[in-house]
């Protein structure tokens, strides 16, 4: 039903609200007074939207997170902190229900820009009571200052506030105290300094250093820093040779401020009681006229004057002498003066004798006298007919095994002398060069080197004159399948002459080795022949050929084989001088790498039949003639000697020179049993070490008798034992464990 043609609904809305305006003005109509609540609205129109005008809500008051602060030190809460006593800053952190929040990161801060906070991030998190913590300690700064917790709880920032203040000590360091403060020479005094905190010692631990001008001069010990116990710190001063006043000056640092005292110590003046030698260097010295690259004519002598308590004295007057003037040797200064170490220095220069000579050091106005150690005045150089090769093992088992150990590798050993037969100085280098395997390159005379396990190699004082490399089997292999390596090792040099009129130089017309340009000889066969000299082995061994290395000293591009004529070395006289200085002195020796395998075989018989003993016929007189066997014992390498054999010995009635093969490895053991008579010779061998190429280093004789029975008189009637044939057995075991025999039928 329409009235003005609007719907009834709207008519009644329209009287509702007039309804409702009526209420209003009389404040208690319709449920109440002003204020009122939704209920009063939806009452009269439950239809009645609470959102329009004139039906207002309730309020519901929001709570917000939080975070508070505080600051405890070890006596609990407290707004103040100290140098000597820090604080420890705790937020609780809450969300808006009142309820700790863990996990929050809370981030710390203070006014005080000289405040330390730690950790230094001045961040924590908050645990599982919402507590966070860190520390925070007094700067450099005294006053009153602001730190602040600041941290979000579920996208909400909070912050707390707290006023502290700052209170800074006044640390001093009172006099060291010294006992006694007079101390005699080499003595030992006790020092204590206090750190006070105005006039009370301050127990909390600081290092203090102690330090004089002495002890920074090497003239007295003092043990620095220390800790101080209960406020002291305490320390002891042993002179070293100080010799007057000396201050000490004690000192530590508190927030950045250095903080010193001091007082003197009166340090009485040694007395001289010792005088030692202390060095030469160097020790070899060079004839005078002869020095150069590397060579020096003067040697430095050091002694050292002492008190009676071992440390040095200054200011000591000091006269040398030499024990032989010989060759115009001289000595500058005769006389000087100890310097604040105690030591005093003379030179010794050479003269134009090879001579041993001495220093002798006294101390003016005393009776003591130092000795130093010989000094030796020679060339220096080293000469070629003082030169010498030697192998610690010379067949080695490098046939089937590599490696640089024994027995597959060995040590090499280079001696090298002069012209008076001195060991050549320190620190001569030697190259070395192998035809075969490897070899170390160099070494230097006088010093040995070892190298740690971190690599560190550390070099010490060796035997004078020599020093060792390693050779290591391996390849290359020697190209004709002999077994035999040339091992060369050369160095500069001079070469050698006869001196004969005895005036320590070479004057013209005196024999002298004339050197050629030295090459690696690879086809030797024995030590002579590496050296480039003939034998029956070998000849045509001073030429060179295609492919051995060798070093072309003149640079003209070709072998000279031959020397230049002319005497080259240091020891030349001034009319005579022509020749160079140093060429190249040299050394070879030849190295076995012997097979593992044995070859063994009988030489009086070919081919074997056996080994026949003295024979019995029972009953009759019978005669045990020892008999003996000879045994070609060697490796199993059959190129040894195929091309050097010489046709003249083809016919030696042990047939030595028919049979190849190089010694066996050194320290292989040979043993001989038989099951059939006795063996009167050694049973057992071993291998010594050599590169020998005649019989003794493979033959081996074997000595037996029968062992029948016989009678004890005078007949010497026999009977024949059970056993009348048997086997004699010869076996071979090398270094590595290889086995080899080999069995010869025995009969008697």
């Amino acid at each position: 039903m329409f009235r003005n043609k609007q719907p009834q609904r709207w008519v009644n809305h329209i009287g509702s609200l007039m309804l409702a305006t009526v209420c209003a003005v009389a404040f208690t109509a319709c449920g109440g007074g002003g204020g009122g609540s939704s209920g009063t609205c939806t009452t009269i129109d439950p239809t009645r939207d609470t959102s329009l005008p004139g039906c207002p809500t309730t309020t519901t008051p929001t709570t917000k997170a939080s975070v508070t602060l505080a600051l405890n030190d070890s006596a609990g809460a407290t707004t103040s902190i100290s140098t000597d006593r820090n604080g420890t800053l705790v937020a609780t952190v809450k969300d808006a229900n009142g309820v700790a929040v863990p996990n929050a990161l809370v981030s710390f801060s203070t006014t005080d820009k000289t405040g330390v906070l730690t950790p230094a991030s001045g961040s924590a998190i908050s645990d599982a009571n919402g507590k966070a913590s860190i520390t925070i300690a007094a700067g450099t700064t005294a006053g009153a200052f602001t730190v602040t917790a600041s941290t979000t709880v579920n996208t909400t920032a909070v912050s707390a506030t707290l006023n502290y203040t700052v209170t800074l000590l006044q640390l001093t360091l009172g006099s060291p105290a010294i006992t006694p403060a007079t101390l005699a020479a080499g003595g030992t005094a006790s020092l204590s300094a206090t750190v006070l905190n105005g006039s009370t010692p301050y127990a909390s631990a600081q290092v203090v250093t102690f330090s004089s001008p002495c002890m920074a001069a090497g003239k007295a010990r003092i043990a620095s820093p220390v800790t101080t116990v209960n406020g002291v710190a305490s320390t002891s001063y042993t002179d070293l040779g100080c010799g007057g006043v000396d201050p000490v000056t004690a000192s530590f640092v508190y927030n950045g401020v250095t903080i010193s005292s001091s007082a003197s110590l009166t340090v009485q003046t040694a007395t001289a009681g010792q005088l030692a030698f202390v060095s030469a260097l160097p020790q070899n010295i060079s004839l005078k006229g002869t020095g150069g690259a590397g060579r020096q004519e003067s040697s430095t002598v050091t002694f050292k004057v002492l008190d009676r308590n071992g440390n040095p004295v200054s200011g000591q007057a000091v006269s040398f002498s030499l024990d032989t003037t010989a060759g115009g040797l001289s000595l500058n200064p005769l006389s000087a003066t100890t310097g604040a170490n105690g030591l005093v220095t003379t030179t010794v220069a050479s003269g134009t004798v090879n001579t041993p000579v001495r220093v002798t050091a006294t101390l003016t106005g005393s009776t003591l006298t130092s000795l130093s150690d010989q000094l030796v005045v020679s060339t220096g150089v080293p000469e070629q007919d003082s030169f010498t090769l030697i192998a610690a093992i010379k067949n080695l088992e490098g046939g089937q095994f590599n490696g640089c150990p024994a027995p597959a590798g060995t040590i090499v050993t280079a001696r090298l002398a002069d012209h008076f037969h001195n060991p050549a100085p320190d620190g001569t280098a030697v190259s070395f060069t192998a035809e075969g395997g490897s070899i170390d390159a160099s070494c230097l005379t006088g010093l040995t080197s070892t190298t740690l396990t971190d690599g560190t190699v550390i070099t010490q004082k060796g035997t004078p004159g020599e020093c060792t490399v390693r050779y290591c089997s391996g390849n290359p292999h020697p190209a004709n399948g002999d077994g035999r390596v040339t091992v060369t090792a050369y160095a500069l040099g001079e070469e050698s002459f006869i001196d004969n009129n005895g005036n320590n130089r070479y004057d013209a017309g005196e024999p002298f080795t004339d050197l050629g340009e030295f090459f690696r000889n690879d086809h030797a066969v024995t030590d002579t022949n590496a050296n480039y000299g003939d034998d029956i082995w070998m000849t045509g061994n001073n030429t060179r050929a295609s492919g051995e290395p060798y070093i072309d000293s003149n640079g003209n591009g070709v072998m000279d084989v031959a020397g230049n004529g002319i005497y080259n070395g240091v020891l030349q006289t001034v009319p005579n001088i022509t020749g160079v200085n140093t060429v190249h002195v040299r050394k070879s020796m030849v190295m076995v790498l012997s097979n593992s395998n044995a070859a063994i075989s009988l030489l009086e018989q070919s081919p074997v039949t056996g080994l026949a003993l003295a024979h019995c016929t029972t009953g009759t007189a019978y005669v045990n003639n020892v008999r003996s066997f000879h045994f070609a014992i060697r490796d199993n390498n059959p190129f040894v000697f195929a091309n050097n054999r010489q046709a003249a010995h083809t016919g030696d009635p042990l047939w030595l020179f028919d049979r190849p093969g190089n010694p066996l490895p050194a320290g292989s053991t040979i043993t001989i049993g038989t099951s059939n008579g006795v063996v009167l010779s050694s049973p057992t061998y071993v291998v010594p070490s050599t590169n020998a190429v005649d019989s003794s280093a493979w033959v081996y004789t074997v000595q037996m008798v029968s062992d029948v029975s016989q009678t004890s008189d005078s007949s010497l009637i026999c009977s024949s034992n059970a056993v009348s044939a048997g086997i004699l057995t010869i076996t071979v075991t090398t270094p590595n464990g290889i086995i080899s025999s080999a069995t010869f039928p025995v009969t008697d």
